[in-house]
């Protein structure tokens, strides 16, 4: 039985519906049909055989010697050889008859196979799923270098090193996404996060904003304060009433900071948030 682990087998009658049909279900499959006697077949095989090596794993490469098997190379309609069929869930994906070079080869498989960048990117999705955080934002790193120009991977490298608290490399990326004159939303968000906890930081944390208005609390500005450190923990809707209130009280003095802080905070609680929505309406009423 051949060892469907390997990168190279060589199929018979018996074995050709696993190693083939079933296996490319798993993974791509490359069939090589060829014979001893096909100059340019002993030409191909061993750079396809490099390649397999060389790849890992990524697809399994399977050799059907036409002697050997002629009602296999007959159902693929092999007419002349060497004749290669990539397989992918069961079905012919690609083909080509005669002779290619090692870069013609490598363009072929790019067509099919499934991009290194792409398989770090759904390793960091099983990892994060897992709770793995640290595993999951190395991977997407790996995603990101392999694949610079798809800014998805940037904002989920982002978002993940957000949530490991390691901002100022959070930041960097949104910097770089930002240098192109806009954002996605989802990087939008990333933002306005990084600059809450900007505040928090900037007023001591929710202690010290709760202990600084207890003293005085008449002053607004320190009722916004508290009111961001609150948003920056979290803490949205304990934040929102005091945005509120802030706004009820100055409506055209601090009270345009609270809306400003409000509207972030509402932003990043989603827009399909029913408390959102809600906060959003008496927003609206107190402001207008």
């Amino acid at each position: 039985m051949n060892d469907r682990r390997a990168s190279i087998m060589t199929t018979t009658m018996e074995t050709f519906s696993a190693d083939v049909i079933e296996q490319s279900s798993e993974r791509p499959v490359v069939v090589d049909f060829w014979a001893e006697w096909c100059q340019p077949c002993r030409q191909l095989m061993p750079l396809l055989e490099k390649l397999a090596n060389e790849m890992d794993g990524a697809f399994c490469l399977i050799k059907v010697n036409v002697d050997e098997l002629p009602e296999i190379a007959g159902a693929f309609g092999v007419q002349s050889i060497p004749f290669v069929v990539a397989m992918v869930d069961g079905n012919p994906a690609s083909h080509f008859a005669g002779l290619k070079q090692e870069q013609e080869l490598r363009d072929w498989l790019g067509e099919f196979l499934p991009s290194p960048a792409v398989d770090a990117w759904n390793l960091m999705l099983s990892l994060e799923a897992e709770g793995k955080l640290e595993e999951a934002e190395q991977a997407c790193r790996k995603a990101c270098e392999l694949d610079s120009e798809t800014a998805s991977y940037q904002i989920a490298h982002a978002r993940l090193l957000l949530e490991l608290t390691r901002d100022v490399e959070a930041r960097e990326i949104i910097e770089r996404l930002e240098s192109r004159g806009f954002l996605e939303p989802e990087a939008q968000v990333l933002k306005d996060q990084l600059e809450l906890r900007t505040q928090i930081d900037d007023s001591g944390g929710v202690s010290e904003a709760r202990d600084a208005y207890a003293v005085e609390p008449e002053n607004l500005e320190l009722k916004l304060k508290l009111a961001e450190a609150l948003g920056a923990d979290s803490r949205f809707e304990e934040a929102c009433e005091l945005m509120l209130e802030i706004v009820q009280a100055d409506r055209f003095g601090v009270g345009i900071a609270a809306k400003e802080s409000m509207v972030q905070l509402l932003t990043l609680m989603g827009a399909q948030s029913k408390q959102a929505s809600a906060f959003r309406r008496r927003l609206a009423t107190a402001f207008y």
